[in-house]
């Protein structure tokens, strides 16, 4: 098998640890609630503010393990790697962990040693990872790295080429395989990898990086030094979303714990300095709405929708200002619009059922509730809804 090729070796065996102690639901809904925020600031680049809540989410519900993949992510991106290492091997060890969280735990924990350069428990770590069936293509991208590690690069090319094969549309596939291209001297190679890395994620620094090395061993200078340019563009931008970030978590706290005059005060510092934030311009808006201060909501979360139409947060926001007012075609039209740009958020189905109940509409009433049960994660904080009856 071509994944034999960078993952050879038995994998290490675990000792079993004892069983967590016992948490009551109400923690375990925090917990889930806590690990979704934490998991936004990662998403964010928010590494110090993601641990910080999700050490707070594992405390709560220790058996969880979104909240400790969640912990150990955010440890690796801010480069604490024992302590990342530490928690994935907890993970692995325990015998609670679901197959699914187990084969996540254990890319991660490669990714880790491969990042603290411990190639070989890299490579003894990677060895299980095809399990049942076909490897997936992350475990083929860990094997093409393991394999590139330790400078066995046909072997990495043939990994990482079987990588990209199987997900086309993922940036990092062709990050990877770019970076291998590029130690290979195929630099035809390399720059067509890393400019379509580059053209599925704009965002990302290793990929741009990359590229302009490309571009420069390849004679390119000005290609290279306009990739340097949007290189040092991205790592500007990152590097102030992690001084915005604090702001925007002391205002997000302020909020859940109802001082809303504080969340206010913060959410439009965080505009002040990022003015085109659409995420900021929402969350001032939600704030407004819940201040019942409705004329300044709705501008906000129209200027939000400026900059970012597709956010369903601030549509479903924008659409419950329509329906305090009595505006319900408005609100219906808005929160439909919400559904079809994240089909997976449950809030608007929640508040449609809403319209359509006060409506007397039951069965749009039925089947948005039905929508709304079946997409509700385990933090949610809305009431539960009426059995559907003539309202």
């Amino acid at each position: 098998m071509l994944f034999a090729l960078g993952c050879r070796g038995e994998a290490p065996s675990t000792p079993s640890l004892a069983p967590p102690p016992a948490t009551t639901p109400e923690q375990r809904q925090r917990s889930a609630a806590l690990v979704h925020r934490g998991n936004q600031f990662l998403s964010d680049d928010l590494g110090s503010e993601a641990i910080r809540v999700l050490e707070e989410a594992r405390r709560l519900d220790p058996a969880s393990p979104e909240a400790a993949l969640g912990l150990a992510s955010a440890y690796r991106r801010e480069d604490r790697f024992a302590a990342s290492r530490k928690l994935l091997e907890e993970v692995l060890a325990s015998g609670s962990t679901p197959l699914a969280q187990r084969v996540k735990a254990r890319e991660a924990l490669v990714e880790v040693l491969l990042d603290s350069g411990e190639v070989t428990a890299a490579r003894e770590q990677c060895a299980p990872l095809p399990g049942e069936g076909e490897p997936s293509p992350n475990a083929r991208r860990l094997a093409g790295l393991v394999a590139y590690r330790s400078g066995d690069l046909p072997g990495a090319l043939r990994e990482l080429k079987e990588a990209v094969r199987l997900a086309p549309r993922e940036s990092r596939m062709h990050a990877a395989l770019g970076l291998v291209r590029l130690q290979a001297n195929d630099l035809a190679g390399a720059v067509g990898s890393l400019e379509e890395a580059v053209r599925l994620d704009p965002e990302s620094q290793e990929a741009m990086s990359n590229l302009a090395k490309a571009y420069q061993r390849s004679g390119r200078k000005d290609s290279s030094r306009e990739a340097l340019d949007r290189y040092r563009a991205i790592y500007e931008r990152k590097s102030f979303r992690q001084k915005v970030g604090p702001l925007r978590s002391r205002a997000m706290e302020a909020y859940d714990a109802g001082r809303l005059e504080e969340a206010l005060a913060g959410f439009r510092e965080v505009m002040r300095l990022t003015p085109r934030d659409a995420q900021a311009l929402a969350q001032t808006g939600s704030v407004l709405l819940a201040l019942q201060r409705l004329d300044e909501a709705r501008e906000t979360l129209e200027r939000a929708l400026q900059i970012q139409p597709a956010d369903d947060f601030a549509l479903t926001e924008l659409a419950r200002v329509h329906a305090l007012r009595g505006e319900l075609p408005a609100a219906l039209d808005l929160l439909t619009k919400a559904t079809h740009a994240n089909p997976s958020a449950a809030e608007p189905h929640y508040f449609l059922a809403g319209i359509y109940l006060a409506l007397g509409k039951r069965e749009d009433f039925a089947r948005e509730k039905a929508a709304y049960l079946r997409l509700r994660g385990p933090g949610d904080t809305l009431r539960p809804l009426p059995d559907g009856g003539i309202p």
